[in-house]
């Protein structure tokens, strides 16, 4: 009864607070020069680690253009281990699961519609069976998203229009908010095989920017930004991955480290 009622009051306050009017106001806060103040106070409350920016508090005109920061990537070596895939950001893993037969895969409890998550319309795909992972991106984390391989990839869709809550708290009393939030759907294809990435954004500000105009990325490779704190989901078509020791719920992540091998058909039929 108690998470009943925290539910509904935990929706309609987001419901009150997530309009149109608020994400203007939010958006134009953080994108002005008013909240420069603010990156301070930010910056000691997650405790940011400036030696990875390589810049000052005072370099940055605004509270949006210090979200989007960029990091010496030099710090971060990209693992080069053969069919290595590695974290497409720094985050937090929160779930990891498999896409069920009847299309859903379950998160925090909650079962959600990979139809609905992806916009695919048949249930006959490579990724019913396959292994997917939440990972999540807080205020604190660095705000860009790379690949995890080398690959080709499109972009298949753009989906959803207002954005809620993608925290531990969002996950349990939202209503199927990664299934619903504005997002893409990339599909990555790495020689055989393919996977999505899925960004995902978070509360209020939905912006998700592609950086990246070619076609073609190296592992650890930038793609985008989001412009707060966000979520990326990956999907592997059935078979094909194997989730490294890292890849475990409540493990701190960093772009570029190893999350798990990919097998190719080719290996796989060999056995």
């Amino acid at each position: 009864m108690f998470n009943t009622a925290a539910k509904v009051l935990y929706r309609s306050l987001i419901e009150l607070t997530n309009n149109r009017l608020t994400s203007y106001l939010i958006k134009n806060f953080c994108e002005s020069k008013l909240s420069k103040p603010m990156i301070p106070l930010f910056s000691k409350h997650y405790r940011i680690n400036w030696n990875e920016t390589e810049r000052t508090a005072s370099d940055f005109d605004s509270l949006a253009s210090f979200f989007i920061r960029d990091i010496n990537l030099n710090l971060r070596p990209v693992a080069k281990e053969k069919n290595a895939i590695v974290s497409p950001v720094d985050g937090v893993v929160q779930t990891v699961g498999m896409i069920k037969p009847n299309q859903t895969f379950m998160v925090k409890g909650k079962d959600y519609s990979f139809a609905e998550l992806t916009g695919f319309k048949s249930a006959d795909h490579k990724y019913n069976g396959g292994c997917f992972a939440v990972l999540y991106l807080s205020p604190r984390h660095y705000h860009r998203f790379h690949s995890p391989v080398s690959c080709t990839y499109q972009k298949l869709a753009e989906l959803g229009k207002r954005s809620y809550p993608v925290n531990t708290m969002g996950l349990k009393y939202g209503k199927d908010v990664l299934s619903k939030n504005y997002r893409y759907v990339y599909e990555l294809t790495r020689a055989d095989q393919q996977m999505l990435m899925i960004p995902v954004g978070a509360m209020n500000i939905n912006s998700i920017v592609q950086t990246n105009t070619g076609n073609r990325l190296e592992t650890g490779e930038e793609l985008g930004y989001f412009s707060f704190g966000s979520t990326v989901i990956l999907v592997f078509e059935k078979d094909m991955f194997t989730p490294s020791d890292n890849l475990t719920e409540g493990r701190e992540l960093q772009v570029g480290q190893i999350i798990g091998y990919a097998e190719s058909q080719e290996e796989a039929s060999a056995l």
